[in-house]
């Protein structure tokens, strides 16, 4: 009985001794992470853009065509016309953000809804559009979604890859010209559509500098999308 007793005894012994160690390992994995944390500086927080990094590296954004006046810097990044370039960088990786600061949003092109009956999709007006007949039929059954009188249907095309067709609502023709990478967001009361809307973090409302794809701001003009400047 006392043999049991003292083997009991000794298996809490350790069971305890194994959990002071877990917490002190806890403990020790949370101060680095906070250390980690605080050690990235904001090098640069604008209007425009966000860009942090682990040192106090001089950091500017130009255009490209101002790139000899800064022969001391390097180039870091570059989209478009615009160049990150760096002074006492030390190889330190950077994060670079753009800020979502639109200059248009949906109300800016607000659409009134169409009251009336909605005409059926027209497929003699757009023959191609035959292959995909049960998903546009489908999806007109749900009404206008889009720019006051359309019904946007969208399917997948492969991976990270949607296309579809606009449906004018009032005679049923049907247009191509729907394609995206990222998913997209319209509105019903509203001519304005945002493509590769993934591409924005809904919560920071940063996107990455660099990307795959492009964030697109485009209306519809009642035939084809006009795209707008950001």
């Amino acid at each position: 009985m006392k043999n049991n007793y003292f083997l009991i005894m000794l298996v809490l012994l350790l069971l305890s001794s194994c959990q002071k160690q877990i917490t002190k390992s806890d403990v020790l994995d949370t101060e680095q992470s906070k250390y980690s944390i605080r050690t990235i500086d904001t090098l640069i927080n604008s209007k425009d853009y966000l860009i942090l990094g682990h040192e106090n590296a001089k950091i500017k954004i130009i255009n490209i065509q101002e790139r000899e006046n800064f022969p001391d810097f390097r180039i870091v990044d570059q989209k478009n016309s615009i160049l990150i370039i760096a002074k006492n960088l030390n190889n330190s990786k950077l994060e670079i953000f753009e800020k979502w600061n639109p200059k248009y949003n949906f109300n800016y092109y607000k659409s009134s809804v169409f009251k009336g009956k909605l005409a059926e999709p027209d497929f003699n007006s757009n023959p191609a559009a035959k292959r995909f007949i049960t998903r546009i039929n489908e999806e007109c059954k749900k009404g206008i979604n889009f720019a006051g009188k359309y019904t946007l249907v969208i399917w997948g095309c492969g991976t990270s890859c949607q296309n579809g067709v606009i449906v004018n609502r009032i005679n049923g023709e049907i247009y191509d010209g729907y394609s995206s990478t990222l998913g997209s967001k319209f509105k019903k009361d509203s001519k304005l559509i945002l493509f590769n809307s993934k591409l924005i973090n809904e919560e920071t409302k940063l996107i990455k500098f660099h990307n795959m794809v492009d964030l697109r701001i485009e209306t519809w003009n009642g035939s084809k999308f006009v795209k707008e400047s950001n």
